[in-house]
């Protein structure tokens, strides 16, 4: 707004009025966010456009810019018009507000309104959709859980409980409430008002039932209508006529973009030019005329039969209007004939098509986005096609063919012969959603399918005129092009052929088909009948082989084909940090794309413009891999084709590309060329995409291509032996402790669960145990870690373990092992040298620069001993092994139908190893013949020095021939060393992973890929350290799951770790694992060592390591907490806070003599904290402490008795008695394991595997010179298989028991045996094994740990025959004592012990922890031992402890009958059909 001033002072004050009421509105739409322009009135028109117009740039348009723009821009001439300036008002408040620094208070929030940022992650525990209400997705219950669950079917049939129980809890609800109101004298208004309620109840109930019912049954009978009939679409049909006329000219303009393209790089030679100039599908949309599903499919299959039809020329059900603005489809196709100027152009019209057909759909559902993964189109016979075409005269005076006898029905049979192999029933066209929508290329391969073709029998054929038939084997995909033949074999009913072919393939849902065919000098071949082998059957099992299938022709049984068949498939990339990483293979599948050229050279031709075109040449091959569609009349022609072919070697590889100019009569010659090695290749950031490569034999010119890798799961492609680099040593890992580490569960109240796995090259080499619930962790642990080259990284990761979902990282450390090592190159023993260790404390990277807590660790680097020929002898992998069988067999009696190019070679040299700079300058090649690098036959680029003659090299400049030679003796005097393993392969019973522990790691040392078959082929190579070689040992695991974190074992080996080296250190040796089922499965693998010469601490000894037996012997002068001065005393041991032993309650005594002995497993004396303290036992309150003292376990030799007095003391009261012991110390490994999950838990009792028999093992003080005669066996160096008998013999897992009252000392002497309870022990008869008469079983159930994660009230349940009892249950605890003591009738008829753990519920049923069994006769042996203490694993997890004492004479059916029945006390005692209690879970009647 502008005003004029006033030329008067008389107005002024009005007028200095209206400009403040003026300013103050401009103001208050500021204020708002508004945009106000103000200008000089007197100002001219132009001024005042241009301050309008300051802001122009920031005018945003409402239509949705696109490529395709169908405006163009248009200039304006003259003065500059006004601008109307639009904002965002809210970015110019925000502005305002900080350039002001003022923040205004954000408004109230509504209820309801979107929310401003991300919405927050939804948290795993929250049960979201129907999938997670129903629990679908959850892991199965255990026995005793699932048994819990179904509980009902146990007592009631099905008819029997449902919506009957609300019924009859209402009935009783009306009678008890009536009841209730009439006794307490309630009026008639409360019956009324009961009576409205069960009213109401029976209305609502029955209303839904039949509204249920009517739906129920509406559904089945369309169930039955829908598979029977065929329903209309006509709501889909009126859907369709209004979007086509939307629809039609983008489809149209997008058909003609795509086949426009395709044509102009398609004209054959003797034309000019083909171009769509012409295109629509008319007014009238398609139609759907049927419809028809199928419900009886599969959850997550929809399929429908679709009878579809496309009549534009019918005007019958359309209106007149509709029928005068009809537009018909047409087709115009421009030829141009001739060449150069003498050129003209031809129409080819295509107009009045129809068609019609009946189709099938079949969608596969799936979770993600889009919801249909694959999509399956077939027709289910053949439709029906009519057009005209008038190829000359256009649209006026064109001439159909149809016309043309016989014409029409060749083009339809073409038709239908081309669409027949691709859609026709039983063919389907396969669309995959998922991998169209995810960006990666349809046509891309996804693994590779290797057919050997053996031979075939008995084939029924005879040429025309007589005479047996040469027949050949043509391979393809459901009948498409031909993939792969054979050679023929001439005049034969059997032929034999042994030949393997490679087939790339880009899905497993279609069918291999093999074409059996005559082969004919002069006339095309004759087929014979064809072989179909459906692939998804590679799905269950990668390896098949022996394959018989009959071969068919016209349904009649031509024969028979015998073959073999692999898959292969690619390896998916592995996520690590966040990144994706694919894994480094040296076999696998190339993908090459040729994008353009720029700049060839135009000297090449005459006229100046070229016709490019690409060939791909591997190797020294004259024969090309592929080749490229001819781009005419361009210098800088675009191509964007694209190639995959199979690569045997990857490190050996040269790709040679050739640009040829193609002429049609005359030799077409190379423009340019370019050699490169496939690693050079491959070494190009493929996220660019710009890579330009020089030309080589040209004056100019640039090519830009892209290449992919993709490995492939092959035997050694990952871990080959050809791969393999012996290590220069390891890295010695102490991991102490993390500080304030990032907490991922603070948003449910919760604390991170850390543990730190440590990766090298993305290959988890170790890991920690999981510190629950903490933040600031200590795992004090250490790790070993076998390092290749001073370039290698680790990474530390600190990981936060997740009972249900994937673990979570907390962020990770990397240390580079040149930090803390470096050559040594004066020392021809090691060559490298450490610098000295790392104790640090390092921030943890949670991602780019951002940090969060400390990890304490110290790492130090221990060379190892240059050995000789660490080393293995490297197999061909099955492409190579293709390959040379090919060569050796080109001459043994195959014919092939062309010439082979095998022998047609010629030397390249590799031109260029790197793209062009980005100053577009390259060096030009190398053509000095002593300085380049070329390709020899198989792909390999060597020097000409080299390729001259490749034998003539120097052995001794090779780094594996160089080194100390030892000897096998001279090896094994080494304790600690790195163990090479080349785990060959082996006959499986499942598919599995191959896991190697050593030692008491619980954590393999490597794993081997899951196999794809059950004749695995791994050729793996993987390592581990071993600390103490006498002493170690070693398990071979076979583990079925899939995932590194899930163990699911279905057999294992265990054996000493020298004894295992000295039989694969010379040869290939055979494993037999077993399983609990006795089925078996042998591996095969040999081995190497490579001594370290690595001081252990004393804490990682195996002497730091074992079972102590301790004997409670007696307590003297005990303090007194009764009354009458006396106490009732009962010790207890702890060690490291768990409770392993309890005492009987000695009454009354001051002086209590015990005499009680029990085993403890210690993991580690030097962090033992061991300890006993002794209680007096209270009937009415708790038991009160009498004196506390702690058991010193470092100082004691092994197989040495130590004798000790502990002193008890109080903090309140002082030192006051004593409590003598006796210790005996056997070294042994304690196994620290997983349980159930990915959760590391290190039982303090652990698990002993280091014992020989009977004969305990250890390095203590006066053993070692005997240890050799103990692991002396006959294992036999030549030996190819290595017998299971020579393992360590164990007794049958799950039971450990020790005879009570002998104690057996190093010297071998035996004390006597401690007074029983049962005084007729030493009437024992001296027959030894189960008594065949009955006698009492005395049963003392002590204790029982691990069997819960959290703490229960735990009571246990023991069964014997028919017999059963119960213990108390105590206060929670997860480490639950009970000392109760029961009797049963036993003998040799009733072998075992049965024993549940429950979980005491007050309200509810009780839950199963734990259950396992005692086999009663192998722990007690009448005549020699009567009495023994049991530990048993149990079922579930954990361990349970029982003393069983047996009295022979003592028999406690005789007080019940007094004549017993020889016949029934035969009889095994089993639970009575008829028993009240019933049977416990797991209890079988023949058991």
């Amino acid at each position: 707004m502008a005003t004029n001033a006033p030329s008067n002072g008389g107005v002024k004050q009005p007028q200095e009025t209206a400009e403040t009421h003026l300013h103050d509105i401009m103001s208050h739409d500021a204020s708002k966010g508004a945009v106000v322009h103000s200008f000089d009135p007197d100002a001219p028109p132009e001024q005042k456009a241009a301050a309008a117009g300051k802001q122009r740039d920031q005018l945003k348009s409402i239509v949705q810019q696109d490529g395709g723009v169908d405006g163009k821009e248009l200039s304006i001439d003259g003065e500059t018009l006004p601008t109307i300036t639009v904002e965002d008002t809210d970015e110019v408040t925000n502005n305002k507000q900080e350039k002001s620094g003022s923040v205004t208070p954000s408004a109230p929030t509504v209820p309801g309104e979107y929310p401003s940022g991300l919405a927050p992650a939804i948290p795993d525990w929250y049960k979201v959709g129907w999938r997670a209400v129903a629990n679908i997705d959850a892991p199965p219950l255990e026995e005793g859980e699932e048994k819990d669950n179904h509980i009902l079917q146990l007592f009631l049939a099905e008819q029997y409980y449902g919506q009957w129980y609300h019924n009859a809890a209402l009935i009783c609800f009306a009678v008890f409430a009536s009841h209730f109101l009439t006794r307490f004298n309630f009026g008639w208004g409360w019956l009324i008002v009961l009576l409205s309620i069960c009213n109401t109840y029976y209305v609502t109930s029955m209303t839904r039932v039949r509204r249920c019912a009517r739906d129920d049954i509406q559904r089945e009978l369309i169930k039955t209508r829908l598979a029977s009939e065929h329903e209309s679409a006509d709501w889909m049909n009126n859907f369709l006529d209004r979007f086509w006329l939307i629809y039609e000219p983008v489809l149209s303009a997008t058909v003609v973009a795509s086949v426009d393209q395709i044509l102009s790089t398609t004209t054959p030679a003797f034309l000019d030019s083909l171009r769509l100039t012409t295109f629509t599908l008319g007014t009238k949309a398609p139609r759907i005329d049927r419809v028809r599903t199928f419900p009886k499919t599969a959850d997550d299959i929809v399929m429908m039969d679709w009878g579809i039809s496309f009549t534009p020329n019918d005007i019958s059900d359309i209106t007149p209007h509709q029928a005068a603005q009809k537009v018909n489809p047409k087709i115009v196709l421009s030829v141009r004939l001739g060449k150069g100027l003498a050129t003209a152009s031809m129409p080819i019209l295509l107009e009045d098509i129809t068609f019609s057909g009946m189709m099938r759909i079949r969608l596969k559902l799936m979770a993600n986005f889009p919801h249909v993964q694959i999509a399956d189109i077939s027709f289910l016979e053949k439709p029906v096609i009519d057009y005209v075409l008038k190829p000359v005269g256009g649209e006026s005076l064109g001439f159909d063919i149809a016309h043309i006898p016989g014409l029409q029905t060749f083009i339809r049979d073409m038709v239908h012969d081309t669409l027949g192999p691709m859609m026709y029933e039983p063919n389907v066209f396969t669309v995959n959603l998922e991998q169209l929508l995810s960006g990666v290329p349809l046509d891309t391969a996804i693994g590779v399918i290797q057919v050997t073709v053996e031979a075939a029998r008995g084939l029924k054929a005879n040429k025309i005129g007589g005479g047996s038939p040469d027949p050949y084997v043509s391979i393809s995909i459901n009948n498409r092009e031909e993939l792969a033949r054979t050679k023929y074999k001439p005049s034969t009913y059997n032929p034999t052929w042994m030949e393997t072919k490679f087939i790339l393939v880009n899905s497993l849902q279609e069918s291999l088909v093999l074409n059996l065919l005559d082969y004919n000098d002069h006339r095309k071949d004759t087929p014979l009948g064809a072989a179909t082998f459906n692939l998804p059957k590679l799905l269950e099992d990668a390896t098949l082989e022996g394959l018989e299938l009959p071969v068919l022709k016209d349904g009649k049984d031509k024969g028979m084909i015998r073959f073999s068949i692999n898959f292969f498939p690619v390896l998916k990339p592995e996520s690590v940090d966040g990144k994706e990483n694919l894994p480094h293979t040296n076999v696998g599948i190339v993908r090459l794309t040729i994008h353009q050229a720029k700049e060839l050279d135009a000297t090449k031709s005459l006229s100046g413009d070229l016709n490019p075109l690409v060939k791909i040449f591997l190797a020294n091959s004259t024969s090309y891999t592929h080749k490229s569609q001819i781009i005419k009349h361009t210098n800088n022609p675009i191509w964007e084709s694209t190639t995959e072919f199979i690569c045997a070697d990857k490190s050996s590889s040269v790709i040679t590309i050739k640009v040829i100019d193609e002429r049609d009569f005359l030799k077409d010659p190379v423009v340019g060329y370019m050699s490169v090695r496939l690693v050079d290749l491959l070494q190009t950031d493929p996220a660019l995409n710009r890579e330009w490569w020089p030309l080589s034999g040209c004056k100019s010119g640039k090519i830009r291509l892209s290449c992919e890798w993709k490995p492939l799961q092959m035997a050694g492609a990952l871990s080959g032996a050809d791969q393999y680099v012996p290590p220069i040593g390891i890295v010695r890992l102490w991991l102490r402790k993390a500080t304030d580490v990032k907490n991922v569960e603070a948003t449910l109240g919760g604390k991170s669960d850390p543990y730190v796995r440590v990766l090298v090259n993305n290959v988890t080499l170790g890991r920690t145990e999981v510190i629950n619930n903490n933040l600031n962790p200590e795992w004090d642990q250490i790790i070993y870690i076998p390092v290749h080259s001073l370039r290698e990284s680790m990474f530390m990761e600190v990981m936060d373990y997740q009972h249900l979902t994937k673990d979570r990282s907390l962020g990770s450390v990397e240390l580079h092992v040149s930090d803390i090592a470096r050559e040594s190159p004066l020392d021809p023993q090691y060559r490298y040298e450490s610098t000295g260790a790392k104790d640090v404390a390092e921030p943890i990277n949670t991602g780019g620069s951002s940090y969060k807590g400390q990890l304490h660790y110290k790492a130090e680097f221990v060379p190892a001993l240059n050995v000789k020929d660490v080393r293995f002898d490297a197999d061909e992998n099955e492409i190579q092994k293709a390959a040379h069988k090919v060569q050796r067999n080109h001459t043994d009696g195959g014919l092939s139908r062309t010439p082979s190019s095998s022998s047609d070679e010629e030397e390249r040299y590799v031109t260029v190893g790197h793209p062009m700079t980005e100053a577009g300058t390259h060096s030009p090649p190398q053509t000095d013949s002593s300085e380049s690098v070329r390709a020899n036959g198989n792909g390999a680029a060597n020097t000409d020095e080299e390729a001259s003659s490749p034998t003539e090299k120097d052995p001794a400049k090779d780094p594996a021939n160089e080194g100390i030679e030892l000897s096998k003796e001279e090896l094994l005097k080494h304790q600690s060393g790195i163990i090479i393993f080349n785990v060959i392969g082996g006959h499986l019973h499942k598919k599995a992973r191959l896991d190697v522990f050593l030692d008491d790691t619980y954590w393999p040392a490597f794993s081997t890929l899951k196999s794809r078959s059950t004749n695995a082929q791994w050729a793996h190579v993987g390592e581990g350290f071993v600390k103490e070689l006498d002493f170690g040992r070693i398990w071979l695991r076979l583990n079925e799951s899939g995932d590194s974190d899930k163990d699911d074992v279905i057999a294992e080996w265990k054996g000493d770790t020298k004894a295992f080296l000295d039989t694969t250190l010379d040869c290939r040796s055979s494993f037999t694992l077993t399983d609990a089922d006795g089925r078996s499965s042998t591996v095969e693998l040999e081995t190497r060592y490579v001594p370290i010469p690595v001081k252990l601490l004393a804490r990682e000894s195996i002497n730091n390591q074992g079972t102590f037996r301790v004997d409670l012997l007696a307590g003297k002068d005990l303090r007194s907490a009764d009354r009458t001065g006396k106490s009732d005393p009962f010790a207890v041991f702890t060690l490291n806070g768990t409770k392993v032993f309890t005492s009987q309650t000695k009454k009354k005594n001051l002086n209590p003599d015990w005499s009680e002995t029990f085993e403890v497993h210690v993991p580690s004396r030097e962090a033992a904290d061991f300890s006993v303290e002794v209680f007096d036992w209270n009937q009415l309150e708790q038991s009160k402490s009498l004196g506390h003292g702690t058991i010193n376990l470092r100082d004691i030799e092994p197989f040495e008795v130590a004798e000790q007095m502990i002193e008890l003391s109080l903090e309140k009261h002082g030192a006051k008695g004593q409590v003598a012991i006796r210790l005996l110390f056997q070294p042994e490994i304690i196994v620290k394991s997983r349980k159930a999950t990915s959760t590391l838990t290190f039982s303090s009792a652990g698990r002993a595997v280091t014992q020989i028999g009977s004969i305990p093992f250890g390095a203590g003080k006066g053993v070692v010179r005997g240890i050799g005669h103990v692991f002396k066996r006959d294992f036999g160096g030549s030996h190819e298989k290595l017998d299971v008998p020579h393992a360590i013999s164990e007794v049958p897992a799950g039971q450990a028991s020790r005879p009570i009252g002998e104690h057996n000392t190093a010297d071998g002497d035996t004390h006597a045996a401690t007074a029983s309870n049962f005084p007729s022990l030493s009437r024992t008869p001296s027959l030894s094994g189960a008594p065949s008469e009955p006698g009492t079983l005395k049963v003392t159930m002590i204790s029982a740990k691990d069997v819960s994660m959290v703490d229960t009230k735990p009571y246990a349940v023991l069964r014997v025959g028919d017999k059963e009892f119960k213990t108390k249950h105590g206060n929670k605890t997860s480490a639950p004592e009970w000392n109760e003591s029961f009797n049963f009738a036993a003998s040799a008829h009733i072998p075992k012990l049965r024993l549940w753990i429950y979980d005491h519920k007050t309200l509810g049923k009780d839950k199963l922890l734990a259950e396992g069994e005692v086999d009663i006769w192998r722990h007690i042996q009448v005549g020699h031992s009567t009495a023994a203490e049991v530990t048993v694993e149990l079922q579930g997890g954990g361990l349970a402890r029982l003393r069983l004492e047996f009295d022979a004479e003592n028999n406690p059916l005789a007080r019940h009958a007094s004549v017993v029945s020889l016949e029934r006390s035969q009889l095994p005692a089993s639970s009575s059909r008829f028993s009240i209690r019933g049977r416990r879970p797991g209890f079988n009647e023949d058991n």
